[in-house]
This record gives C-alpha cells, sequence and structure tokens, in this order.
C-alpha cells in the first residue's frame, strides 16, 4: 500500500529503552508501537480515559527490524490503518529517526472488538468504521479474510 500515513508521533528512545550493548531491545519497539496506537484511536475520539466504549484486544503484532536505535535518538512512528474486516482491523506502522529519516522498522497488528462478558468478537460499532475512514480519507472496504474476524 502506497497510501500516506495521516498520523504520526515523536518519542524519544530513553536509556530503559536500549540494551547492554546499546540499542534498543526489539521488545520496546512494541511499546513503541502501542503509544502510537493509542494515540491515534485517542486523536479519532475512539478511546479516552475509559479506553472507550468496547474493548480492543491485540490479536497479532509483528515487527521488521531495518536500522539499529540508540538511546537519545528521536523517533518519528507513523500510523495508519490498512484494513476494516467485521469485528476487526489492522494497522501499519513506520518507525523512522528523526534525524536522519532512516527506516527503523515497520510493524503491524491486528485488532478485535471484544465483549469480555461473553468472551466473543463484536462487531465493530459503525462510528469507528466511519470515523477511520474519514481520517484516512478513503473508502476501507470490509474484508473477511477466510480463518479470522
Amino acid at each position: 500500500m502506497n497510501r500516506p500515513y495521516k498520523y504520526s508521533m515523536p518519542i524519544e528512545v530513553r536509556f530503559a529503552d536500549v540494551d547492554a550493548l546499546g540499542h534498543v531491545n526489539n521488545a520496546v519497539y512494541f511499546t513503541y508501537l502501542e503509544q502510537a496506537r493509542i494515540h491515534y484511536l485517542q486523536q479519532l475520539g475512539l478511546i479516552g480515559d475509559s479506553l472507550g466504549e468496547i474493548a480492543l484486544i491485540l490479536a497479532e503484532a509483528s515487527c521488521q527490524f531495518k536500522s539499529p536505535l540508540r538511546f537519545g535518538e528521536e523517533l518519528l512512528v507513523r500510523v495508519r490503518v490498512s484494513e476494516l474486516r467485521n469485528s476487526s482491523f489492522v494497522m501499519e506502522y513506520q518507525l523512522e529517526s528523526r534525524a536522519d529519516a532512516r527506516i527503523v522498522a515497520l510493524g503491524r497488528t491486528i485488532q478485535v472488538c471484544y465483549d469480555y462478558q461473553t468472551q466473543r468478537a463484536l462487531r465493530m460499532p459503525q462510528r469507528y468504521r466511519e470515523t477511520i475512514s474519514v481520517f484516512e480519507g478513503i473508502h476501507l472496504q470490509v474484508t473477511t479474510p477466510s480463518g479470522s474476524s
């Protein structure tokens, strides 16, 4: 997908983020994805202090590491929703160094609308679907991949 990222947030690499070799530990990248995901959803008004009217659970997360990131570097995490499904949506991330614009990682997550009382996925509320589509500036086709929500 060549569509631009409409949302980004800066993150400064903290001392606690680096390992003994002086670069960001691989597990920390998932925290960066989480921070950007939450801020994106907050900006769109889909979650607030109570984290939203429905629960969103993380069903899948992946990250491709492209270049080392070190303590003190400033990072820009770009986020977009690339796919809406019946009860879930796919987010893509591009993490880049603000100093030289090199891509340090690419990420992808799948979030599922979930009801903890029934222990089942919920159909995504129309308000979520419309808000995301308007923000992204496209009509995101609802897809139903085989074997997933």
